[in-house]
């Protein structure tokens, strides 16, 4: 590292122990059995998330006339071409193709086209309405979708769904002249990537090793009443648990039943409770994601830029996302997991939260797509057992100071429901290996 780049990290980790002295005491707040009620003050100031913020494309391939394809997880380019396509005026949408994989392909991967990747499938009506759109007529309520692929030339728009294979068609009209001018931006800085069609479950793969920047942030560790007063109905009802009430631990309940525990060692915190009546009134069909979204937003935007990752059956998963990848990492740090079982939420995040950049010149250079599945394969995992690979950013604890978090890429591979890096997964696979 450079020296202007040292003195300025050194400056920045010096101004950080009047940050450690801030985070004791809100710790000592947090775990004083004695509750204020603030929620008066606070509720007024707390910024909510915008759905439209969280439920949003997270890639961008690009498909030149040459059959050439171009990838970008760039934030601003993204909303920007997401914007000029809500703009478009829509006909009747009608279906294309059912479960066939040579026409979802073809469809996909059109020559002067582009595709909107979301992170994991949702209703297309939902995504809609949040964006202030008119529902186009011919979408159900529960049509989801994952990619939507733009046609320059045709004027059609592909609203493909991975998981089933399904294609509709949406014939649009308007200007594209403004989407041509970004797609065509030499600041872009698209990454050629190679599309074949394979037992992969990734329809694009790095062609080169791909170069990343690491991250330093400064952590604010949010107090409980943050959480308190987005979860409880009443957060002016609350009470300590006294069958807790010699740990450092949160531990709050209300008479209904609801809960929040949050851990002094790690800072997890983990709601449970009804349904809030707010949601059943806005949705009375129970919406997954009004439902799940209810709960990110009112946690205000104190988790920075967190974004819908995945969602499988009555549960969905948003992330913390750092220059176009989410972050991974132990004790739901940098994310929030929402689960709904009929009338009840189940709520996981993290008090600790990244918010200050670090300024770093350091940077990681990981292998390209073929070399990352050649490395599980030879470890004994086949391509089949595969059922998503993507780069993200591990969560590491910084060596100097608490009150730093490095934010490291890595590839991460998704296994039997479950995403771990690369290298713990062959690690594992090898030791099993042994064992056998």
């Amino acid at each position: 590292m450079k020296l202007g780049g040292r003195l300025i990290r050194f400056g920045l980790v010096s101004m950080i122990v009047l940050s450690l002295f801030l985070s004791w005491k809100i710790w000592t707040n947090s775990g004083s059995k004695d509750l204020v009620d603030n929620s008066k003050n606070s509720e007024s100031t707390m910024n909510m998330k915008q759905p439209k913020d969280v439920f949003s494309p997270v890639k961008l391939i690009y498909h030149d006339d040459q059959g050439k394809h171009f990838y970008s997880n760039k934030e601003n380019l993204i909303s920007s071409i997401t914007k000029e396509v809500l703009r478009l005026s829509r006909e009747r949408l009608t279906v294309y193709s059912e479960k066939d994989g040579a026409r979802y392909l073809e469809s996909q991967t059109k020559p002067n086209s582009f595709e909107l990747v979301m992170g994991s499938p949702i209703s297309l009506a939902y995504f809609l309405e949040i964006n202030d759109q008119d529902v186009t007529r011919g979408i159900e309520e529960d049509m989801s979708f994952q990619r939507l692929v733009v046609s320059l030339d045709e004027d059609v728009m592909y609203v493909l769904n991975d998981k089933n294979q399904q294609v509709y068609r949406i014939k649009f009209k308007g200007d594209l002249s403004e989407i041509r001018r970004l797609l065509r931006d030499t600041n872009n800085r698209f990454i050629e990537v190679l599309h074949e069609d394979s037992e992969l479950p990734v329809f694009y793969q790095f062609i080169e090793d791909i170069t990343l920047k690491k991250y330093s942030y400064i952590l604010s560790t949010q107090s409980y009443t943050l959480f308190s007063q987005a979860f409880f109905d009443n957060p002016q009802e609350i009470m300590p648990n006294d069958s807790n009430r010699n740990s450092r631990d949160v531990d709050l309940i209300n008479a209904e039943g609801d809960s929040l525990k949050i851990s002094y060692d790690t800072g997890e915190a983990q709601f449970s409770g009804r349904i809030k009546p707010e949601t059943v009134l806005v949705n009375p069909t129970h919406n997954i994601y009004t439902d799940t979204f209810y709960y990110v937003q009112s946690i205000g935007n104190s988790m920075g830029t967190i974004r819908y990752f995945e969602g499988r059956g009555n549960k969905v998963t948003y992330r913390n996302f750092v220059e176009g990848f989410p972050i991974f990492s132990d004790h739901t740090k940098g994310r929030v997991e929402v689960t709904r079982n009929n009338q009840i939420i189940q709520v996981m995040t993290n008090q600790e939260t990244i918010q200050v950049p670090i300024p770093s010149d350091e940077e990681v250079t990981l292998p390209n797509t073929e070399r990352i599945v050649a490395q599980l394969e030879a470890a004994g995992i086949q391509r089949k057992e595969l059922e998503d690979l993507q780069i993200g950013y591990t969560w590491e604890a910084n060596q100097e100071t608490k009150q730093v978090v490095d934010l490291v890429p890595e590839w991460y591979v998704k296994l039997d429901n479950y995403w771990d890096n690369v290298a713990n997964v062959i690690q594992k696979a090898q030791e099993m290996g042994g064992k056998e």
